[in-house]
């Protein structure tokens, strides 16, 4: 049962007992994430994070979609000022303390992937189309995904996954170990939930204690891998790469690269 709602600017966060359910939504666009919506992610999970009662956060998008990624038309607002909105919810994900469980369902674009790194347990329906599109948008990887994805898949599939930015399907997604499980659309929900409710259940100071055991091996480099590709992503903004990909995204044609 619901104790507590709030909502922020596409974002609604639920208390459930000692859960709280993060749900991204942008109706239309398959929850893809503006600077507002990264701005009350971040706060969220700082907010749950510095909370005694909540042991476990629960993650997913609205509407049957997960998330496609960044709004490409917002790439500069999300990314840009001393602080920008995408690296105070990278911040807040990635020393986020307690267990992240994920709903992933749709589509898992941008860092609607790389995200899922930073989660604990990510339970995926079958169809669900996963994507990291950042090279063909004239861009480069993000959320510290460049240091995980060759650890977690080798260097070969990485290579394949990164460099060419094509879509890839639940299975793949879990043969290569970026996911827990995938089951039908109408198990999802109800696997999600059984797993949030038992880690509520379970000691949490040994929960914690055991998720920082198992991420010590990225922390410390990780997190400057992530502002390394920050400083690249930005100036990759600003040069013609980025400017054709946009265009050409917006025109619906495909893109020349001179």
């Amino acid at each position: 049962m619901t104790d507590e709602n709030a909502t922020q600017p596409g974002v609604i966060t639920e208390k459930l007992g000692s859960a709280l359910r993060i749900t991204m939504s942008n109706p239309g666009k398959k929850n893809a994430i503006d600077r507002a919506m990264y701005l009350g992610l971040a706060d969220a999970l700082t907010n749950a994070a510095n909370d005694p009662d909540i042991r476990v956060v629960w993650l997913r998008g609205a509407d049957g979609d997960f998330t496609s990624g960044n709004m490409v038309s917002d790439f500069h607002n999300s990314a840009s000022g001393d602080h920008p909105p995408v690296v105070a919810f990278l911040e807040a994900l990635i020393k986020f303390p307690k267990p992240i469980v994920a709903q992933v369902e749709g589509v898992a674009i941008g860092v609607g992937t790389t995200m899922l790194m930073h989660c604990d347990l990510i339970y995926v329906a079958e169809e669900t189309l996963f994507r990291m599109p950042f090279v063909n948008l004239g861009l480069v990887p993000e959320a510290g995904s460049s240091y995980i994805v060759p650890r977690l898949m080798g260097q070969a599939k990485a290579a394949e996954l990164l460099l060419l930015g094509r879509m890839f399907s639940a299975q793949e997604a879990l043969e290569t170990g970026l996911v827990s499980r995938v089951v039908s659309p109408e198990d999802l929900e109800t696997t999600v939930a059984a797993a949030v409710a038992e880690l509520g259940e379970l000691p949490p100071n040994a929960v914690m204690k055991t998720k920082a055991l198992l991420r010590r091996p990225l922390t410390g480099d990780l997190w400057s891998r992530v502002t390394e590709e920050l400083v690249d992503f930005g100036e990759a903004l600003q040069n013609d790469e980025f400017s054709e990909a946009f265009s050409a995204f917006v025109e619906k044609r495909k893109p020349v690269f001179k």
